[in-house]
């Protein structure tokens, strides 16, 4: 009978009343932190990339600002024909479909040439080797010199723009290099044919080098 009464008159109301309400907040608060999340994460939200490559970054990072993207530069690299400072790569790419608040990497134009410290190449090795090492560092390099006189295939000296460069000062890296190396020492002894007999005559030269 205890029982019954609990459930029955005021204070089985009450009962019941407090039941439902925590039935709603049980029924409520995953509804309602559903719709809290797909609002703040704007489900079903789509955004068309702009292109902005060739634009200067603060023009990109304005663009990309106004459709509620995010502008992060990543790298940057060099090329002479664009504008200092304009962005030359975008990802994700112009036309993607994306959501708000997405991060758009750009690679940026270096506002000059890049330069790096050259190493000491002269003296110190074979042409493979120096060729190896230069290239490894971003140089371009063209047919190299011969000097003859000096041993061969060694490493005489290295030139930019037909002038002589030396180890440790910082160079252009896009301006093409070319490596002086020795093509052999000179044979003072030359070895003569005078006619069709088995007769034949040495000369010495002195050659000043």
């Amino acid at each position: 009978m205890a029982i019954k009464k609990y459930f029955t008159g005021k204070s089985g109301a009450k009962l019941w009343i407090n039941i439902l309400l925590m039935m709603l907040v049980i029924v409520a608060v995953p509804v309602v932190t559903f719709l809290l999340l797909d609002s703040f994460t704007r489900h079903g939200e789509k955004i068309e990339v702009p292109n902005v490559i060739g634009k200067s970054l603060y023009s990109a990072e304005g663009m990309l600002k106004d459709r509620g993207l995010v502008a992060v530069v990543v790298d940057s690299a060099y090329d002479k024909s664009v504008m200092r400072g304009a962005v030359l790569e975008q990802s994700p790419a112009a036309g993607y479909e994306v959501k708000g608040g997405r991060v758009v990497y750009l690679t940026v134009n270096m506002n000059g040439e890049p330069m790096v410290q050259l190493p000491d190449v002269v003296n110190h090795g074979s042409l493979r080797e120096a060729e190896s090492l230069l290239k490894s560092l971003g140089f371009k390099l063209t047919p190299h010199e011969v000097l003859i006189g000096r041993p061969r295939d060694l490493v005489i000296a290295v030139k930019q723009s037909g002038r002589e460069v030396l180890a440790g000062q910082k160079i252009p890296r896009e301006r093409p290099l070319t490596i002086v190396i020795g093509g052999g020492e000179i044979d003072t002894t030359a070895v003569v044919i005078l006619d069709d007999s088995t007769e034949v005559e040495e000369f010495d030269f002195d050659i000043d080098l």
